[in-house]
């Protein structure tokens, strides 16, 4: 089924593909980079955790406080009924707007099907609608655990009774689970921005900027009234963020006469301190996010990929080291020259740092993760009438990094995915991209970078020839650490 968002372009209102993956990363901060930046900005130090742990808002607690189901319930169905009207009113009444009491029953006799939308339409845009009932309700003071029904109930909604189309299994799942990821993310870094304590120009600035990382986040303050109301500040989580931004030189068929340069600009953040165990109580008390963008007049380049600490636990395995295993949610997107993969995932993983001197450490990261639903473009699919694949499969990541406070960085990452195809073309799926660089420390507030990126995507099928396509490129950034 075709949801009421993909309507939009077909109505006359088409933007650039570059303009709309930017709005999304301007309201959501949520992470991509050209290519994989994994780990550029990663927490290796303690350092890095002790950037900025000031005050500010009593909502940086994150913590529940009231129990108001109400609020985002209405808000959820209105947003929903909204869009509805939107597209019949207003945006030429398309058909599937034509929905009764016929419809309903058509669609709950009938069941869910596999939807040919857009692939950024189904998994970007879907996961950010349900990032809107997710911090509808995390904004109302419910927990994270209480919030995870908003955006499935706000989904099973809009396939079941508010459209004519047969429901969608992908959109069902695509909105729910990764619109959490996306939301509890947005939630808690326009909370970074709030300053109760704060008045003035100061007070309407830190709410605009709250309001347009997190719409809902911003509407429930306004409706509660603490926009505008003086309370104390409150501690808040350790989080670092880094920004950068140079030019990328990208490779296709492996070939280095078949250069393409793009620019491109990045921004990772790390939330909280992965090795305290008091600082970690709460879901996503640590998460790390990337954004980034790679643009030339070929193509743009999209990367974002947001991952979670869900349930965590310190561990020794050596002496001297710091490690934290623990269970995390993740959402990825990747649009490049080769191959565009987008995937919620949910697995395992390992942090370990090792001090090598007082200066020096290595940190390890590994994961295996569980693919509940992903996407990825593939030739054979059109009979669909789309050009990917969906399926379910796993993801594997591993970097490490040795870093020195004064001198810089070296690193090392590889992060592989196999899909089996459900719908689409069957058979399986691979992509991989793995990553090396260099990190200079030009000062305490600038470095300098240069990374070789590799990308490679194998489709085997059933009843198609296999697919095969190798991209590398070359990176240097100026990097900001704030």
């Amino acid at each position: 089924m075709i949801n009421s968002r993909s309507r939009l372009k077909s109505c006359g209102i088409k933007k650039s593909r570059t303009f709309l993956y930017l709005l999304i990363l301007l309201i959501n901060a949520i992470d991509i980079n050209g290519q994989k930046q994994l780990p550029h900005y990663n927490p290796d130090t303690d350092t890095l955790y002790s950037k900025c742990g000031e005050s500010i808002s009593e909502e940086n607690k994150v913590s529940i406080t009231n129990n108001d189901y109400l609020t985002p319930a209405i808000e959820t169905f209105g947003a929903n009924i909204f869009v509805f009207m939107l597209n019949k009113y207003a945006l030429g009444n398309p058909s599937w707007t034509k929905i009764s009491l016929k419809t309903l029953k058509n669609n709950l006799s009938h069941g869910f099907v596999w939807d040919s939308d857009g692939f950024e339409m189904n998994l970007l845009f879907h996961p950010y609608s349900g990032a809107l009932s997710f911090t509808a309700a995390r904004s109302s003071g419910l927990s994270f655990w209480n919030s995870v029904i908003f955006p499935f109930a706000g989904s099973l909604m809009w396939e079941l009774a508010m459209e004519s189309e047969l429901p969608s299994s992908n959109d069902l799942i695509n909105t729910s689970t990764s619109g959490i990821v996306i939301g509890e993310i947005s939630f808690r870094v326009s909370s970074l921005f709030l300053d109760d304590n704060s008045t003035g120009g100061e007070r309407f600035v830190r709410e605009l900027a709250a309001g347009i990382l997190s719409p809902m986040h911003g509407l429930n303050r306004l409706l509660s009234g603490k926009s505008w109301r003086i309370g104390r500040s409150q501690s808040r989580q350790e989080f670092s963020t880094s920004l950068s931004g140079g030019m990328l030189g990208l490779f296709l068929d492996g070939n280095i006469y078949q250069k393409h340069p793009h620019g491109f600009i990045g921004f990772q953040m790390n939330y909280g301190n992965p090795f305290s165990n008091s600082s970690l109580s709460e879901p996503f008390d640590y998460f790390r996010l990337n954004v980034g963008i790679g643009f030339s007049t070929h193509n743009t380049i999209i990367d974002l990929a947001g991952t979670g600490l869900l349930w965590g636990k310190n561990i020794k395995l050596f002496k001297n080291d710091k490690s934290l295993f623990g269970i995390f949610k993740n959402f990825d997107f990747l649009n490049t020259a080769i191959y565009r993969v987008g995937f919620t995932s949910v697995g395992a993983g390992l942090i370990t740092k090792i001090p090598i001197s007082n200066k020096a450490a290595l940190t390890t990261t590994v994961s295996t993760s569980a693919i509940l639903m992903g996407g990825i473009d593939s030739p054979y699919a059109e009979p669909l009438r789309r050009d990917y694949n969906y399926g379910s499969g796993l993801n594997g990541k591993i970097e490490i990094i040795l870093m020195h406070n004064e001198f810089g960085k070296v690193y090392v990452a590889y992060d592989q995915s196999w899909i089996y195809v459900i719908s689409g073309a069957k058979g399986n799926e691979y992509v991989g991209v793995g990553i090396a660089g260099t990190q200079i420390r030009l000062n305490s507030f600038l470095s300098w970078a240069l990374e070789y990126l590799n990308y490679y995507h194998i489709g085997s099928y059933f009843e198609h020839p296999t697919l095969r396509r190798n991209n590398f490129a070359i990176r240097t950034l100026l990097v900001a650490e704030f």
